[in-house]
């Protein structure tokens, strides 16, 4: 502004004293510098050599140094800087291809492998040291080291950062995600915490730059920002949730909030890492017959060490439900078919009563044994590498399987051929999936069957079996007079699950006796996921189960309202009730063919499961469905029957109950649960539930600071609209903490009628205890000489148990029923088997839905075709 801009001339702003001016550092630049003094002049020569120029041929030395100032880094051409790039790395390649060539660099290369990697040969090598020459280690270094090492870098190229995409993940993890495989379970979920939160970062950016929520997104945004965030995803090699699932708003906004939780990143880095992991020791020849059948030592070790860990949570923890009754965690899941035991008698009644339903239909069984092609499989039957391994794991031989079984069922359904059965998956000795399948079908149709089945399972690489077509697809015949079906297969069942009745056996596969491997073959399906039962054609074993429980639980309401009758229907529906019958005495024919039979759509079966919404949300904004009980499509809604009564939540054991459990003769619980045995499908545990508060609620002071007393006539708390976490803290202190009686010693209100009740009660307990130890003292002599009589029969009992059985209960030790004469003589007699128990079973079908049991036992093909036949004609009628 200038001075005729104001006034007078002194009204314009002076300069301020000293005032700081700042100055730029003028730096000479390196062209047209001096260049005369002998240290810049070496200085400069030596970056015209190391730029691959001459010093003595170069003319123009201030445009050359002006050219070489504007190239980074170190003052280098790009081109010249490549070409070292490039030299560089070929010989860091021909260094590394070097290793392959003497057996000291294939032992270098292995001691920089990680620990796992090395244990698998190191007793070898070491061995061969102490007692063989050094001719012999060289040859297995040179050999059989060398191979695995090969054929894990193959496995290698196709783990980690996948090369095909980049993004933001890819780039950062690209070093650290190669070695995803050494990760431990805490390095896993720190990675998992980690890229939850990148993937965080990244929807809050990309929400800000399209300036809305998720939300308010529309259609072509949302589904923008789903594929942005999903190929970050793939980058890592993990399938972005609902990446393959039809496209829906709410759908993609749940997998949106997946993308960005630690406990999802968690689970799916822990499964990619031990997927990886088990591949990688299969390369190196870490499973097989030689080594450890069906999966590696440091697999099997970390399924139980989780088994372990999971026992340890069902002892420390409990269920509770909405009124406090407490049961145990643990005796619920070994209750339920988590138990080998429990699962695999379930699954060969399943077995026998297919069996039964196929003789009352005629149809014949076909065993099968289906194989991959040899290049799923990374070792031979001897247990040495396999040359035609294409590195593929077990989860892609699994795939391989039941892609062909789906196209060649479908294949079946055109022409009108719909076998069923059973379909077991077990592992050979290298870990590769096989199958064995247990058909039935009429007579007629074997053949045919067996012959596109045939087709479909040596198509793939059909040139490498011949003539002979066994190695792949093999079939045999049930022979009824050779054993039944499911005695076929009770071998396979025994083998998969808990080895039951197969000591002394040994296994084909791997030599090793066949109840020691049947945990190698849990832990493998556990770690591939695969499923080890499949059933095909049949009734859904999920609503057997809950049938079962609905009878349990009406007829243990019935028994304590007195209404049981022995026979009476259990449901009004007829047909409902008699599924529910076949179910509750265990015969799965019955089921079966009270269901309506076997090859019927889902939708035609008599009874189905019912679910319902969940109560509450999860963690990604979802509403569940859950399963309510069950339900009869024919008669609608109306039949829907809850199964489901209780509502348990998990909580951590108290100290005092987890430490009175732990001594001598404490924690047992001899009384029978009011409620009768629940049965859960819960196994979490919510660190929010844990309830740890026991006192209770605090109560509002009036205005006038008096406080009611419990002698008061005014009601101080509203027990039929108190909600229920005070009531469970109520019910808890008043277990807890006995009240203090008045002096009259009722607890009731003098001559009312509680109080009146109360001691018509005392009374009759003081008599009856009174009477009870008269009794005593009556029988102590015969309590003497039962007790003489019981040392002459080497039988061992107490006196508590000697008085008991003068008053009229039993005994039962080693499969004898005691009991006790009026004068002290002991009676034995032996325990009647379970066949009376059965027989009574049988009549209720007989009395309530006109089966004739005597029939169905000695005759069952004729029984099951009568069945059949009325099935037949009462749908014909519809």
């Amino acid at each position: 502004m200038s001075d005729a801009a104001f006034a007078w001339p002194w009204n314009a702003p002076r300069p301020a004293v000293g005032l700081y001016t700042y100055e730029p550092k003028k730096i000479a630049p390196l062209a047209g510098a001096v260049v005369h003094h002998p240290a810049v002049k070496k200085h400069i020569d030596h970056i015209f050599k190391r730029a691959g120029y001459n010093p003595d041929d170069v003319r123009d030395r201030d445009a050359l140094i002006q050219s070489l100032d504007r190239y980074e880094p170190c003052g280098l051409p790009l081109a010249a800087q490549q070409n070292i790039i490039r030299q560089e790395s070929a010989a860091a390649k021909a260094a590394a291809a070097a290793w392959a060539n003497t057996p000291e660099g294939v032992e270098a290369r292995l001691l920089s492998e990680p620990f796992f990697i090395r244990e698998v040969w190191r007793k070898k090598i070491e061995w061969l040291r102490a007692n063989r020459e050094t001719r012999h280690t060289n040859d297995f270094l040179m050999g059989t080291v060398k191979k695995s090492l090969l054929r894990l870098d193959v496995v290698r190229t196709r783990q980690g950062v996948s090369p095909d995409i980049t993004g933001e993940l890819a780039a950062y993890w690209f070093g650290r995600w190669q070695r995803l495989a050494d990760f431990t379970k805490r390095e896993a979920l720190s990675a998992a915490n980690e890229i939850a939160s990148r993937m965080a970062e990244m929807l809050g950016t990309e929400c800000e730059a399209l300036g809305r929520n998720v939300s308010d997104m529309n259609v072509e945004e949302l589904d923008w920002l789903y594929c942005h965030l999903g190929r970050e995803m793939l980058a890592l090699r993990i399938v972005p949730p609902a990446w393959y699932a039809p496209w829906e708003r709410e759908r993609i906004c749940t997998a949106i909030l997946r993308m960005a939780s630690p406990d999802w990143w968690g689970r799916k880095i822990w499964r990619l890492r031990c997927d990886w992991r088990e591949n990688q020791l299969r390369a190196v020849g870490a499973v097989n017959k030689k080594a450890h059948p069906y999966i590696s030592a440091s697999s099997l070790m970390e399924w139980q060490e989780q088994r372990r860990k999971n026992r340890n949570f069902f002892k420390s923890h409990e269920l509770v439900d909405e009124d406090g009754n407490v049961s145990s965690l643990e005796d619920m899941i070994n209750k339920s078919t988590s138990n080998p035991a429990i699962r695999r008698h379930e699954l060969m009644a399943r077995m026998a009563g297919v069996e039964l339903v196929a003789q009352s239909r005629g149809d014949v069984g076909i065993f099968l044994t289906i194989t991959c092609p040899s290049k799923y499989h990374g070792n031979i039957a001897s247990g040495h590498h396999n040359a035609k391994w294409n590195y593929d794991t077990v989860a892609q031989a699994q795939r391989y399987l039941c892609r062909v079984w789906n196209r060649a069922t479908a294949k079946l359904k055109r022409e009108d051929l719909r076998p069923y059965g059973f379909r077991v998956a077990e592992p050979h000795h290298d870990g590769t999936p096989h199958w064995h399948a247990l058909l039935f079908m009429p007579q007629e149709q074997v053949k045919t069957t067996v012959a596109i089945l045939r087709a479909y399972f040596i198509a793939e690489d059909r040139d490498e079996l011949g003539r002979n077509t066994g190695a792949r697809f093999k079939s045999k015949k049930m022979d009824p007079r050779k054993g039944s079906a499911t005695a076929y297969i009770a071998k396979y069942i025994s083998k998969n699950i808990d080895g039951h009745a197969l000591a002394g056996e040994l296994d084909d596969e791997s030599g090793k006796p066949l109840n020691e491997t049947a945990k190698y073959a849990m832990a493998w399906a556990s770690l591939h996921r695969i499923r080890q039962f499949q059933p095909i054609g049949q009734p859904p074993i999920s609503v057997y189960r809950e049938l079962r429980k609905l009878s349990n639980q009406i007829t243990t309401r019935q028994k304590i309202d007195n209404t049981f009758k022995r026979g009476a229907p259990l449901l009004v529906d007829p047909a409902m009730d008699a599924v529910c019958a076949a179910a509750d005495v265990g015969c799965f024919a019955t089921y079966i063919i009270r269901q309506g039979g076997v090859l019927i759509p889902r939708e035609n079966y008599v009874v189905r499961l019912a679910y319902q919404p969940a109560d509450e949300m999860n963690a990604y904004c979802e509403i569940p469905e859950k399963v309510f009980g069950v339900w009869s499509p024919r008669l609608g809604d109306a039949s829907r029957i809850c199964t489901r009564l209780v509502k348990w939540k998990i909580r951590a054991k108290s100290k005092a109950a987890t430490g009175a459990k732990n001594g001598p003769g404490l924690g047992v619980d001899l009384l029978p649960s009011p409620t009768g045995d629940a049965w859960s499908s819960v196994n979490n545990s919510t660190k929010d539930e844990k309830i740890t508060d026991f006192s209770l609620p605090e109560m509002a002071v009036p205005a006038d600071g008096e406080v009611k007393t419990e002698d008061s006539d005014d009601e101080i708390v509203d027990f039929e609209h108190m909600d229920q976490p005070t009531r469970r803290k109520l019910m808890r202190r008043l277990r807890e903490k006995p009240f203090k009686r008045r002096q009259s010693g009722s607890p009731y209100e003098p001559e009312s009628e509680l109080d009146v009740a109360w001691r018509y009660a005392v009374e009759k307990t003081e008599a009856r205890s009174a009477a009870d130890k008269a009794r005593r003292a009556a029988l102590a002599p015969a309590v003497a000489s039962l007790l003489a009589d019981a040392e002459l029969c080497s039988v061992e009992i107490s006196e508590i148990q000697a008085v008991s059985l003068l008053m009229g209960s039993r005994l039962e030790i080693g499969g004898k029923v005691y009991r006790a004469s009026a004068g002290g003589q002991l009676i034995t007699r032996q325990l009647p088997d379970e066949s009376r128990t059965v027989k009574k079973l049988w009549d209720r079908l007989r009395d309530n839905h006109g089966i004739d049991a005597t029939r169905l036992r000695f005759d069952p093909v004729g029984e099951y075709q009568k069945m059949l036949a009325g099935v037949e004609r009462s749908h014909s009628k519809k």
